[in-house]
Parts: structure tokens; sequence; C-alpha cells
């Protein structure tokens, strides 16, 4: 698993087959229930898809990370907040070019939840420029994900 987190009402995951790291031959995205996946997207090297990364700034000290993919004008988004003043952990997001379609913060609860990206796939920096993908099924980018919408200070998305 290379980030899994429950959210209130579905489940987010990001699965690396063999594993995560160089030898990482697919990536999947996965969001749904437990009984129904709802969305899939796989990243493999023979298919020629792959997902963007980045970082930015976000909170005094704090910077999140990121990893997408596109389908069409819309982006599937996995956030990472981590140092200062993180409005929450991490999450999940929807985007087309004028606004945030959803957003969803990862819960703590009775699943245990690795919503953290796994450093054997990817090691963020402070930006795009000195994030190392461990993979080529992820390519570092700069990129405005509208983290002004979905990290709006004081106030996490449900």
């Amino acid at each position: 698993m290379a980030f899994s987190c429950a959210t209130a009402t579905k489940v987010v995951s990001l699965c690396a087959k063999p594993e995560a790291g160089p030898a990482a031959k697919a990536l999947t995205y996965r969001y749904g229930t437990a009984k129904k996946v709802e969305l899939e997207y796989a990243a493999t090297t023979d298919n020629g898809k792959s997902f963007g990364a980045t970082t930015s700034p976000a909170a005094p000290g704090a910077s999140v990370r990121q990893l997408w993919f596109n389908r069409g004008d819309i982006r599937y988004l996995l956030t990472e907040c981590v140092g200062g003043s993180c409005p929450y952990g991490a999450g999940v997001a929807v985007l087309n070019p004028e606004r945030a379609l959803m957003s969803a913060r990862c819960l703590a609860g009775e699943t245990p939840n690795q919503a953290f990206f796994a450093r054997s796939l990817i090691e963020f920096g402070n930006d795009a420029s000195d994030t190392r993908s461990q993979t080529k099924l992820i390519k570092p980018e700069d990129s405005d994900n509208s983290l002004d919408q979905i990290y709006k200070s004081g106030r996490p998305p449900q």
C-alpha cells in the first residue's frame, strides 16, 4: 500500500505492484467503499499513464505533498500535509479548472490508515524541482492544485 485513508464515507487508496519503490510496475488509485470501487485509475509501465507530484506551501511552516492524475479536465488529487500548522494531515480532492468539486480529509478510526505517501515510492522535497520519484510512474511537476480552496485556514473539509 502506497497511500490509504478513510474519509467520512469512502476509502481512497494508492496501491503499488509488485511493491512501492523502483520495482513498481503499476500504481493503482481506487476510490469507493469496501463493497464497490467507484473509480479506478491504473498507471503501468505498459499503458503510458502516470501520476503527477509536487509540494506546495500551506500554512506557516507547513507544506502539502500532492499526487494526482487527470481524466479529461478533472484532476483527482491525494494530499499529505506535513510540518507547522496543518489544518489536517491528509485528504482527497477532485478539481476542475475553475474550482474544487469535492474535498475530504482522512479520518482516524477503527480502520488503519496509511495517510502518507510511501517513502520508497517518492521522496518529496520543497517543490517539484527537488522531489525525487523512485518510479517512472510518478512525474514531479509544478502545478497549482487549488490548495487555497482545499486547505482553507481554520475550516478543514468534511
